[in-house]
């Protein structure tokens, strides 16, 4: 399953993104949500997610009203193995 990384800025603190959690409408099948970097400073989210293609989580996301910035493409590059990850 391809890899990505998924931006968004959504001002909130951490309670407001964990009962935003709570509230989660199901994931559409084919995606998996991996994990996220917060940076509640700046209102700014990083999601790493597996999906068939870049089109099936912009969709995802549109169809949950959810914002997003950008979707990119990405590789796991393991620093301790010193070599990719698929």
């Amino acid at each position: 399953m391809a890899r990505f990384i998924a931006v968004h800025t959504m001002p909130m603190t951490e309670e407001q993104l964990m009962g935003m959690l709570k509230n989660l409408p199901p994931i559409p099948e084919g995606m998996t949500w991996k994990q996220t970097y917060c940076d509640f400073k700046d209102g700014k989210f990083f999601c790493e997610w597996e999906a068939p293609n870049k089109e099936a989580i912009e969709q995802g996301f549109k169809a949950n009203n959810l914002p997003f910035d950008a979707v990119y493409p990405v590789r796991l590059f393991n620093v301790a193995k010193q070599q990719y990850e698929d």
